[in-house]
């Protein structure tokens, strides 16, 4: 067995020897200032080709005058960082909170943004020239009033759309959901109103656009009243669809019921024309006020927006949390076309050591860590596998934002990896990070093949590491549910890293960039005492 296996890896590796996949997180400067940025960077929307990366990502640094904005990125294939350009505020525009990336000729981006955390519009940025232009979106009900949260697409015609919670009234607390499509040089073409009438605390919130090829758009919004404290919510899901002129021509909606779907934050369709929302489900109990607990799932709906039925998405009992934060950000159709790959991050509860430079020890406690999780969900409604990426920075924490299918196979992620306080390592504590994985959603090749069902007393048998030799980091795989120890030793016996892993299928990302160039040994240790070691080569 252990024969065919290694086969089936050389096999493998073989296939995808022409694609690279990695992981990697980024240090970008101040542009002109050499000063690091230190807080929120990270990338929110990335945009694959077969030959660069694009991506947008916040980017802020406080230690420099209070300097917020957007920050352009363009990566090779291999996610070397080629290009990095700090769009700053202005005093008429705040370019912070990108969402969304599009571009037609990979010249000319759009994204939109938070303009002073009153107003969104679109940021049009040239990559050569560095010009920048804004395409504003106002709220079409009040003068001047809010206008938060768009959902930015391109559509096929060669024109934007957005979808944005609007205040309707003098008050600020109403809001409901305005769509806007608008061409590349500002020009409005129709804006439409939808959700519910508001009031008594109930509200409208979107965070999902999308565009079938008939060039009608859909969008997700949750209706919902959680203010009360001590007291249930109700929730509601709402889905609607718009023709190419903003008419609205169909409406889906759940029942208002105090338990139950209520955002959607992805939508994907199937062969069929079948709908797939990535929602999230609350269970309602009045002890959690403001976020009641609950997971994500997967609402499905035919073509014609009738309900058909629901993927609960609650496969971990750890996973104990408001709804908002079990759910999955992303959903997008499988390169195979037979099924859906989904991505989020999500907290896992365990015992967390960290080294406390302060106290030249490590210290043990208990603590929530997030990490990228994805799933693949075939066309029965089976999940097929799921991968949990985790890098460790200190806090372990990892934030999944943009998912895409690549040109040549595989998948890229967007997100942000958060480490340590700048005054105790003296780097960023935000950093953006930048993954691409293959179409078993594995960073290390052949991850899909392991069998983790057989746990034997010998710890070394499943210890894969992977690249090895490494230059910048290391992939270790964790294969099944058993808690296990991992230290990282020294030639010289001295202890480098320590922690543990008991999620099947976690891929725990190491960087090396503090490490000496050596031979290091990775100790694993089970409950019952168990060892198994390997070692790794850093370049």
């Amino acid at each position: 067995m252990r024969q065919l296996l290694f086969l089936m890896f050389l096999l493998t590796s073989f296939k995808i020897k022409s694609q690279v996949f990695f992981s990697k997180v980024y240090t970008v400067s101040e542009d002109g200032t050499g000063l690091l940025n230190i807080w929120p960077n990270y990338l929110t929307s990335v945009f694959p080709t077969d030959s660069l990366i694009y991506a947008f990502g916040y980017s802020s640094d406080t230690t420099y005058k209070e300097i917020y904005g957007t920050g352009f990125f363009v990566f090779d294939l291999k996610g070397d960082l080629l290009e990095y350009f700090h769009i700053k505020d202005s005093q008429k525009y705040n370019f912070f909170g990108p969402e969304g990336i599009h571009t037609w000729d990979g010249i000319t981006f759009y994204t939109a943004f938070n303009n002073f955390y009153h107003e969104e519009s679109i940021l049009k940025f040239n990559r050569i020239s560095k010009a920048q232009e804004v395409l504003e979106i106002k709220n079409s009900k009040i003068k001047n009033g809010d206008i938060l949260r768009s959902n930015m697409i391109g559509i096929n015609d060669g024109c934007l759309v957005t979808a944005s919670d609007i205040a309707i009234d003098s008050t600020g607390y109403n809001y409901k959901i305005q769509v806007t499509k608008i061409d590349t040089n500002g020009k409005i073409k129709w804006q439409s109103i939808v959700g519910k009438e508001p009031g008594n605390a109930y509200n409208n919130h979107c965070f999902s656009t999308y565009a079938d090829l008939f060039g009608n758009i859909y969008v997700g919004v949750g209706f919902s009243d959680p203010s009360g404290v001590g007291s249930k919510a109700d929730y509601q899901s709402l889905f609607y669809k718009l023709d190419s002129n903003g008419n609205t021509k169909k409406e889906y909606s759940t029942q208002l019921a105090r338990e139950g779907f209520n955002q959607t934050y992805d939508i994907a369709q199937d062969s069929k024309g079948w709908f797939y929302l990535s929602s999230d489900y609350n269970w309602n109990e009045p002890q959690y006020p403001y976020g009641n607990i609950g997971y994500g799932a997967i609402q499905i709906l035919d073509s014609n927006l009738n309900y058909k039925s629901n993927i609960k998405l609650n496969f971990d009992s750890t996973l104990i949390a408001p709804a908002w934060v079990n759910s999955f950000e992303k959903i997008i159709r499988a390169n195979d076309n037979a099924g859906f790959v989904i991505g989020g991050s999500l907290p896992y509860r365990d015992t967390v050591i960290s080294y406390i430079d302060s106290l030249s020890k490590f210290d043990t406690f208990s603590r929530s860590a997030s990490f990228i999780t994805i799933l693949k969900l075939n066309d029965n409604k089976q999940i097929e596998w799921r991968r949990i990426y985790r890098i460790r920075n200190g806090f372990d924490h990892g934030y999944l934002h943009d998912l895409k299918p690549f040109p040549n196979g595989g998948y890229i992620i967007g997100a942000e990896s958060i480490g340590l306080p700048y005054d105790e390592n003296k780097d960023p504590i935000f950093k953006p990070w930048l993954l691409k994985i293959d179409n078993d959603g594995c960073l290390i090749p052949g991850c899909n093949i392991v069998n983790n069902k057989d746990q034997t007393s010998d710890l070394s048998n499943h210890l894969m590491i992977y690249p090895n030799p490494a230059s910048n980091y290391i992939v270790i795989l964790h294969p099944n549910t058993e808690r296990i120890k991992y230290q990282i030793v020294s030639y010289d016996g001295k202890i480098i890293d320590e922690f543990y892993s008991f999620i099947e299928n976690e891929q725990i990302i190491v960087p090396l960039s503090n490490y000496a160039s050596g031979t290091y040994l990775i100790k694993t240790t089970n409950k019952f005492g168990s060892v198994g070691s390997k070692t790794f080569v850093k370049n």
